[in-house]
């Protein structure tokens, strides 16, 4: 997977290059502003075009428009030129099986996403879900844990994970965050069920989740595949 300090600028090259959205198709040129994607659905069809889906965040960091995923989207609008009054095509995420994305300008950077159900509530509290799927951007894939990110227009940013025999992917940080005392205990709730995750979150530093928010991942994935769980 993308190591993290790159991880960290592209998600951040793609929120600002992702608003606002000022491209109007031409043909031969570059499309700015828009995610070039493909769609691979279910019933072994694709579609590829430039994603319309957008939502606006008020204050984080600044009151804008991003043309991203969102949590509470159920379908993904493609137009396949990007033309002004062209017709978007909509895909309902229960029927997507993957989605790639790329800027134009940086098309040897492909993103994934995938659709799953999401827990956005910390800890133990009680699950903050949708009743379908989300399309969430895959950022780290172990043996066995994978690792997300996405936004909800009520919960902001977070970074996810999700296990095989996980109904849905559970929220466990926010993205750039430190780490507080309060997210400290939010994760030892979280993970108290793999007693070598309590030492291990315990001797964490309040940087290292922003350097590495995965990092708490890759240490579930060694103890799942040891005999220390």
């Amino acid at each position: 997977m993308i190591k993290n300090k790159i991880l960290t600028m592209l998600v951040g090259y793609i929120l600002v290059c992702s608003y606002p959205a000022l491209a109007q198709r031409s043909d031969g040129k570059l499309v700015k502003g828009r995610l070039h994607t493909i769609i691979y659905q279910k019933n072994g069809t694709t579609a590829e075009g430039y994603l319309q889906n957008n939502f606006s965040v008020g204050g984080y960091p600044i009151s804008s428009s991003y043309h991203i995923p969102s949590a509470i989207d159920t379908v993904m609008r493609i137009k396949p030129d990007n033309k002004m009054m062209e017709k978007s095509q909509k895909y309902r995420t229960q029927d997507i099986d993957s989605m790639s994305t790329w800027l134009d300008e940086l098309p040897e950077i492909k993103l994934t996403w995938e659709p799953c159900p999401v827990d956005f509530a910390f800890g133990g509290r009680e699950p903050a879900t949708e009743s379908y799927p989300s399309m969430l951007l895959l950022l780290y894939k172990g043996k066995h844990v994978k690792g997300y990110m996405s936004h909800h227009p009520a919960f902001g940013f977070k970074f996810l994970f999700l296990m095989s025999d996980m109904p849905y992917a559970k929220a466990f940080l926010i993205v750039g965050e430190k780490l507080s005392n309060r997210r400290r205990k939010t994760l030892l709730d979280t993970f108290y069920m793999y007693p070598g995750m309590e030492d291990y979150i315990n001797s964490l530093t309040k940087d290292s989740v922003k350097d590495d928010p995965f990092c708490i991942l890759k240490k579930l994935d060694e103890l799942l595949g040891s005999d220390k769980q």
